[in-house]
C-alpha cells in the first residue's frame, strides 16, 4: 500500500509538463461554512503537507474567488475548506465554478470543468463501494481464522467478490469514460488496488494511445511492466490433462494414475524433511476426513531418500492416504513430469485426470475441494 501511495504522489509531481496555461482561477459560492479560510494544493499522496498553491478568503455571502498561477500542464488538486471538507478538481479549463452548501457538501456543483464533474461522479460511486468492499474482506479474513464451517466461509468469500466485482466495475466504467489526462492518471494509479494487472496493463495501453506523451502514464507502464515481470508465472499444466506415471508405493505395491480415473484427485509433493511441508500435513488431514465421501482421494508423493523416513512421517503426521517414494528426491521422473520446484506442492484432478487447481494452501485447500467436489 505504501508502494501505491508514493506511486500516486509522484504521478502529480511528473505531470507537470507541455504547459500552455498560466492561471487556474476557481470562484463560486460556498454556504454555512464553519470557516472562511480557503487554500488550493496540488495533490500529493502520500506527502503528509500536499504542495500549497494559493490561499483565498470566503466573503460573508459565500461567494470566493481564487485564482493562481499555475506552471503545470493538467493535473488533479483539492480545494481545503477551513473546518470543512476537500474537493477534488481538475484543471482542464482555466476557469472553474462552484457552488457548494457545507450542510450537503457531497451535492456541490462543478461548472466549466468537465473532468470535475466525472470525478465528482466517481468518488459518489466509488467511495461507499469500496468502503463496503473493504468491510467484506476484513470481514472474510476474521472468519478464516476461527472454526467456521466452509460453507460459512464460503458465503463471505461470495460477498467478498461481490463487492470487488462491482468496485471494478465502477472503476472502469469511469477509466473508459474519462476524457481527461489527469483523471485517467488518477484512476488508474487507484485500479492497483482492486483490479487484477493484466487489465490494469489493458488500460494503461489504451489510455498511452489516447494520451500520447503524457507522463503519468507513461510511469503507470513502468511501473505494471515491472510487477507483471516480478509475479510467479501461472503453473504450465493447469487445466491441462495431468501427466501420467506408473510407480510402486512406499510399501512396493504398484501404483498407475489411470487407477484414479472417476475420481477427484490431490496430489501431494512433501518430503518428511521439508518444515512447509509436515507443517501443512495437518491441513492435508483435515480436508482428507471432511471430503473423502465426497470422491476425493489423495496421493502424497515423498522427495525422500530414505523410505523408512517417509513411512515414519506418515505415521507420524497421520497421513492416511497412499504415498510413492521412489527415493530419488528431486530426480524423480514424477517430480519433472509436475514441474515441481518448492515444497510442499500440489495439484488437484478433476475425475477426467485435468488439473483444475495447483498450490493450494491453508483453508484455500479445503475452500477449493468445497466447491468442486460433489454433494
Amino acid at each position: 500500500m505504501r508502494q501505491l501511495i508514493i506511486l500516486v504522489a509522484f504521478l502529480w509531481v511528473v505531470a507537470g509538463c507541455n504547459s500552455k496555461r498560466t492561471y487556474f482561477e476557481i470562484k463560486g459560492k460556498i454556504l454555512h461554512a464553519k470557516g472562511n479560510k480557503l487554500s488550493l494544493k496540488q495533490l500529493t499522496i502520500g506527502i503528509q503537507n500536499p504542495v500549497l498553491l494559493d490561499t483565498a478568503l470566503i466573503a460573508k455571502d459565500g461567494s470566493f474567488d481564487l485564482k493562481t498561477f499555475m506552471p503545470y500542464g493538467q493535473d488533479l488538486y483539492v480545494l481545503s475548506i477551513d473546518n470543512g471538507p476537500d474537493i477534488y478538481l481538475v484543471n482542464d479549463e482555466a476557469s472553474v465554478t462552484l457552488n457548494l452548501d457545507i450542510d450537503h457538501y457531497k451535492e456541490y456543483t462543478v461548472v466549466g470543468s468537465p473532468a470535475s464533474i466525472q470525478l465528482h461522479s466517481f468518488l459518489d460511486a466509488y467511495t461507499p463501494n469500496y468502503k463496503l468492499l473493504v468491510d467484506k474482506v476484513s470481514l472474510y479474513d476474521s472468519i478464516q481464522k476461527t472454526e467456521a464451517s466452509d460453507d460459512d466461509v464460503l458465503i463471505h468469500q461470495k460477498e467478498k467478490d461481490a463487492a470487488l466485482k462491482a468496485t471494478n466495475e465502477i472503476l472502469t466504467k469511469h477509466i473508459q469514460e474519462s476524457s481527461s489526462p489527469a483523471l485517467r492518471s488518477y484512476l488508474l494509479a487507484k485500479s492497483f488496488s482492486t483490479l487484477d494487472k493484466a487489465s490494469i496493463s489493458k488500460w494503461i495501453g489504451v489510455s498511452k494511445q489516447q494520451f500520447k506523451g503524457y507522463s503519468p502514464i507513461d510511469f503507470l507502464e513502468k511501473i505494471i511492466k515491472q510487477q507483471l515481470k516480478a509475479e510467479l508465472p501461472p503453473y504450465a499444466l493447469l487445466n491441462k490433462q495431468a501427466p501420467q506415471f506408473s510407480s510402486d508405493d512406499m510399501y512396493g505395491k504398484p501404483f498407475d494414475l489411470d487407477s484414479t480415473r472417476g475420481k477427484y484427485v490431490l496430489l501431494n509433493f512433501w518430503a518428511s524433511w521439508n518444515t512447509a511441508s509436515r507443517d501443512d500435513n495437518p491441513n492435508l488431514s483435515k480436508a482428507y476426513r471432511l471430503y473423502k465421501d465426497r470422491n476425493l482421494t489423495v496421493l502424497g508423493v515423498s522427495l525422500d531418500s530414505n523410505v523408512h523416513a517417509c513411512k515414519l512421517a506418515v505415521d507420524n503426521d497421520n497421513l492416511y492416504w497412499r504415498n510413492i517414494c521412489d527415493t530419488k528426491e528431486w530426480k524423480s521422473p514424477i517430480v519433472n513430469k509436475y514441474k515441481v520446484t518448492t515444497l510442499p506442492f500440489n495439484v488437484l484432478l478433476d475425475t477426467t485426470g485435468k488439473i483444475i487447481a495447483a498450490n493450494l494452501k491453508g483453508r484455500d485447500l479445503t475452500m477449493k475441494l468445497n466447491e468442486v467436489l460433489p454433494r
